[in-house]
């Protein structure tokens, strides 16, 4: 398996492994709209995962692995400092720290074949 596809399996099954702990947190927290709106990006976060791992050459779907997690990401600094501060916050980013950056260089490995 070449370096691009362990990349963005990597990244892959670390977007369904986010996406099933912000679904966790419906069982953890009460079910306020910020809980909700986690537990939604929990369900984008799966099907990107499942998405990216069937299709790994498919570069629309890398490409969304590196920008939905971007922005969950922002959110989730934001949501830690201004809204619930927890440990899923701190722990959604740092996968996100790592799902992003695997993404991108995937892109950027799959443009050079």
């Amino acid at each position: 398996m070449e370096l691009q596809q362990r990349l963005s399996l990597t990244a892959g099954i670390l977007l369904i492994l986010s996406g099933c702990t912000h679904l966790t947190q419906l069982t953890v927290y009460q079910h306020h709209s910020h809980v909700i709106a986690a537990s939604l990006f929990g369900v984008v976060y799966l099907l990107l995962g499942v998405f990216i791992i069937i299709l790994i050459k498919k570069t629309w779907a890398i490409i969304s692995g590196a920008i939905v997690p971007f922005i969950g990401g922002a959110l989730g600094v934001m949501r830690f400092f201004f809204v619930h501060a927890n440990p899923f916050s701190v722990f959604h980013v740092l996968l996100d720290l790592v799902i992003v950056p695997f993404c991108i260089a995937s892109i950027i490995l799959s443009r050079r074949e």
